[in-house]
């Protein structure tokens, strides 16, 4: 990423709607398809940034593990008294086989150029029986600011996702789904103007109060609730839950 965008990074993750909805999806997905004691649940956070997450997770009895390609984002993490924070070299994960019982890749793999190569480290710390969560933007046409600013390859179909995951590994899709849907057709219609009136801003988190905050995560956290039923089938972003059975 751009070195600016990490000071913006830092200073909204803790707060900001989309961050805080995200993680409240992570916690009833580990819930979910990890049932029992916490402690008992080895997590990586691949592509952590500045492991805000990370530290959340191990406060809730998780022991979590955090890489990421920046130093600069390892550094300030490590600042904050997150423990298990370590800088990955390339794309390499860097742990041993069958390491994981879960591996988060939150809006990650659309950063590596070799995504295929991503998704066979995640497979191989991955413990049978574990689950990776990935989250990846979606459609190609969404393409906007805050895509280049975070230095992204591409954004993804949920069907081009899958056929990755099928050609690159053998992980087995137990939740698929679009998310981020209730605010699809205002972000779709912010990023058009963009586009139009050649809107110059340094990352789509400029669009943010403490009224939007609000609002925003109240509509996007519904969203939870609806994916506990069934799938999405349209959305800003991508949610695959993958199984390893071998």
């Amino acid at each position: 990423m751009e070195p600016g965008f990490y000071q913006t990074y830092f200073t909204t993750e803790k707060k900001h709607w989309w961050f805080k909805v995200r993680r409240n999806l992570i916690g009833w997905l580990l819930h979910q398809y990890l049932p029992g004691r916490p402690e008992k649940t080895k997590i990586l956070d691949y592509g952590c940034g500045s492991g805000y997450l990370v530290g959340q997770l191990q406060k809730a009895g998780y022991p979590t593990y955090g890489k990421d390609i920046s130093p600069e984002a390892i550094g300030f993490g490590r600042k904050q008294g997150i423990n298990n924070l370590s800088v990955s070299r390339d794309s390499q994960i860097g742990f041993a086989d069958i390491f994981f019982d879960a591996v988060l890749a939150l809006d990650v793999i659309e950063h590596i150029e070799d995504d295929e190569f991503a998704l066979k480290e995640i497979e191989r710390v991955l413990k049978p029986g574990g689950i990776a969560i990935i989250t990846v933007p979606a459609y190609m046409w969404l393409w906007g600011k805050q895509d280049e600013v975070s230095q992204h390859f591409r954004r993804y179909r949920l069907n081009q996702l899958e056929k990755l995951v099928r050609q690159s590994t053998n992980l087995i899709p137990v939740k698929k789904s679009y998310f981020n849907t209730f605010l699809f057709p205002g972000i779709v219609i912010t990023r058009l103007l963009d586009k139009i009136f050649k809107i110059n801003r340094s990352s789509d988190f400029e669009i943010n109060n403490r009224f939007l905050n609000r609002l925003f995560y109240n509509i996007f956290n519904l969203e939870i609730g609806w994916l506990k039923r069934f799938s999405f089938p349209f959305g800003v972003s991508i949610l695959l839950v993958l199984g390893k059975y071998e």
